[in-house]
């Protein structure tokens, strides 16, 4: 009921035909939340304790909510199966549906509305809604904070302001959110929600907006995502003008950040970039390609775009990050040449590489690239006679895992505990020296039997398996895969002759028992025994 309160008082003043629309998104949980998940999502503890507080306020409110039908039905000139039909129902929310599906005249639709509204609002539980609503948007937020200081808490006050709002002014909106690094969760699952159910065609323009902010703001939703790809393709077919290069590079840039992957939107652009009057420079291709490589897309249209704007001459003639940058990309293709990795490798540009950009996450970030293609050109290229990385120049780092990898990690290695004769048949967080981190990596003989690792008896009939976890922040979203860097990583774990067992998130709880997560993940070791030794 909480939900309903949201709206209720604004509409019963002013209804139009997009009110009972609304008002259902009131009353959900904020489902978009839940499905656009970000780094700073709502707890699940902090879910189930606003559940219960509904629940609460529902079963106070269901103790006057015979008071309430009988003062409806009352007052109201309709049909005597509408008035059973509210007699008979139990929520509030059953009476707003037959509403929505009963053809009733305005008049008396706004006559429940008042009724209904009035009975929200009742001195009786006025401050027990309001402590609710705010620590329901609180929680939703994770800190206080970030509240959106320029709108109101109080809900007649919310929905005044911006119930009327046009599609452009919600998306600017956005943008100004965006622009404040504010992160206001409600405010923003309202504009998504009203922008996918009531904008037919958004111009290409507002697609780059929206993706910008939602890649700025770090928070998405799935359903908004795959109108934007959408409605960018379809206004350019009807402008019939070919989209500034800047709009796409920007636009891919921020698909890439907030991890959508739309391979039916990807094939496009890329004919599109292929057919193009427009000259793309180097600089601007090679982009494009880290916004491809970063989701892990790679199709025939790429090698063509490829072969166009990179003959192996045109690589020295780039700068130095991009050089870098579109080397990487194609050891994620895996298309990288011995010319490439050479180019990249070499200690003339190593040095340059890591001086060009003193900033702290950026030479971190060059440090892992040149690492993952020195372990492409020393494991994966033939006769590869070229330079390889300087240890002293860069060291073998590896990235830092996230807080929730980290828990997975752990799970991996208590079931792995639970599974094997002893800790000395797995080893756990090897640093392959290619800029990563292998999670697991475990040894069977060609009879199933699980090798302890720091045998000297082992001889060449065993397999290699490399355990690799997959979270929510490398799988993208829209079209379900792995991102380009785990791609690569275990494109970089096959050449070193591991079999490599990818364990995604959604298969391996962390909140499971142990028996569970240990029968799957002996059911995928043998997968791979099967399919190893039937050839």
């Amino acid at each position: 009921m909480l939900q309903f309160n949201t709206a209720a008082f604004t509409i019963a003043t002013r209804f139009t035909s997009r009110f009972l629309w609304r008002l259902n998104v009131s009353l959900s949980t904020n489902t978009a939340a839940i499905i656009s998940e970000s780094k700073t999502a709502v707890k699940l503890d902090d879910q189930i304790k606003e559940m219960i507080s509904n629940i609460t306020i529902v079963n106070e409110q269901h103790l006057r909510l015979d008071k309430l039908k009988m003062e409806l039905c009352k007052d109201l000139n309709v049909k005597p199966i509408i008035t059973e039909k509210i007699k008979k129902a139990q929520t509030v929310q059953e009476i707003l549906e037959t509403v929505k599906t009963s053809s009733m005249p305005q008049d008396d639709i706004l006559n429940i509305l008042k009724a209904i509204s009035i009975w929200v609002h009742n001195k009786e539980e006025s401050k027990s809604s309001t402590k609710i609503n705010k620590s329901s948007v609180q929680s939703q937020t994770g800190d206080k904070n970030t509240t959106f200081k320029n709108s109101p808490l109080n809900t007649e006050d919310f929905y005044s302001h911006y119930y009327n709002l046009s599609t452009s002014a919600m998306i600017k909106n956005i943008y100004n959110l965006a622009q404040a690094g504010n992160r206001n969760v409600k405010l923003l699952n309202y504009f998504f929600n009203n922008i996918i159910e009531y904008h037919e065609l958004l111009s290409t323009k507002a697609c780059s907006n929206l993706m910008f902010s939602m890649s700025s703001l770090n928070y998405s939703d799935e359903r908004l995502l795959k109108k934007i790809c959408k409605d960018f393709i379809r206004s350019k077919s009807v402008s019939g003008n070919e989209t500034n290069f800047v709009t796409i590079i920007s636009f891919l840039k921020s698909m890439a950040f907030v991890r959508y992957k739309n391979n039916v939107f990807l094939n496009q652009l890329c004919d599109e970039i292929i057919k193009s009057k427009i000259k793309y420079s180097n600089k601007q291709i090679a982009s494009i390609l880290l916004s491809f490589a970063t989701l892990g897309y790679h199709s025939q249209y790429v090698n063509d775009i490829i072969e166009e704007y990179f003959p192996n001459s045109e690589i020295e003639k780039l700068q130095y990050s991009t050089r870098l940058n579109l080397v990487w990309c194609f050891a994620v293709f895996k298309i990288l040449q011995n010319v490439h990795a050479e180019s990249v490798l070499n200690e003339k540009f190593v040095s340059k590489i890591l001086i060009v950009d003193t900033e702290i996450n950026k030479k971190l970030s060059y440090q892992l690239k040149l690492l993952n293609i020195n372990g492409y050109a020393q494991y994966a290229l033939n006769n590869y006679s070229g330079p390889l990385l300087n240890n002293e120049i860069v060291p073998r780092i590896v990235n830092k895992r996230t807080k929730q990898k980290n828990a997975y990690v752990e799970a991996l290695q208590v079931t792995l505990k639970n599974m094997l004769p002893s800790t000395s048949h797995f080893n756990m967080s090897i640093n392959t020296n290619m800029g990563f981190l292998l999670d697991a990596e475990i040894c069977v003989d060609h009879k199933f039997n699980f090798i302890n690792m720091h045998s000297d008896t082992k001889n060449g009939n065993f397999i290699k398996i490399a355990l690799l976890l997959v979270d929510y922040y490398d799988m993208c979203l829209g079209d379900t895969d792995y991102q380009g860097l785990i791609k690569l990583h275990r494109h970089l774990l096959e050449y070193n002759n591991y079999e490599v067992l990818i364990i995604p998130y959604q298969y391996f709880g962390i909140e499971d028992k142990i028996e569970k997560r240990t029968s799957y993940l002996r059911h995928q070791i043998f997968q791979i025994f099967r399919k190893k030794t039937d050839n």
